[in-house]
């Protein structure tokens, strides 16, 4: 048994409101540091990042892992991304949709997770939602589809200016 599945394994024992289970999510998250693409660590993290049963804490230290070390095999990113989208659509707590917003970025060519990404920083009632989504938006960088997004919302009074500021970072701004 290598450390993953012990770490995986441990984090099964766990009662389900343990920080422990928090703790055993991180250090299973950072072995995608060295290993992006583990098989056994990938879809552990988006099993228990699309639990609604799963205990807060871990999922969104589960999110925060899909976003900082994405996977790189086209199999794991659809599933990382599956998962991210199922917690943006579900009736999840506002603090997991708002991980899990900001972890959308590395999947935005995912012409799903760009839809997602866009209906959030456009329409989502949670405010920190769409700020977390506008920074995904923004991470992904500069494309004619995400840049369509930011002029569609320049026009918005809590997201407009930092809309443009983007838009002109990516060469997009008034005059451009």
């Amino acid at each position: 048994m290598d450390r993953t599945e012990s770490l995986i394994d441990q984090f099964r024992a766990q009662p389900p409101e343990s920080d422990k289970r928090r703790e055993l999510v991180a250090g299973i998250s950072g072995i995608l540091a060295d290993r992006p693409d583990h098989p056994a660590a990938l879809p552990f993290l988006a099993s228990v990042t699309e639990d609604t049963e799963e205990y807060e804490l871990a999922r969104i230290e589960a999110t925060t892992a899909l976003r900082l070390w994405p996977p790189t095999d086209g199999t794991h990113r659809r599933r990382a991304a599956r998962a991210l989208l199922a917690v943006m659509r579900g009736p999840d707590e506002d603090l997991v949709r708002q991980y899990a917003a900001m972890a959308l970025g590395p999947y935005a060519d995912d012409p799903e997770v760009h839809d997602a990404m866009a209906a959030a920083v456009l329409r989502d009632e949670d405010q920190l939602v769409r700020d977390n989504a506008l920074a995904a938006l923004s991470h992904a960088g500069p494309s004619e589809s995400r840049a369509e997004v930011l002029h569609r919302l320049a026009g918005d009074r809590t997201l407009g200016r930092e809309a443009a500021r983007i838009l002109a970072a990516w060469g997009h701004g008034p005059g451009a």
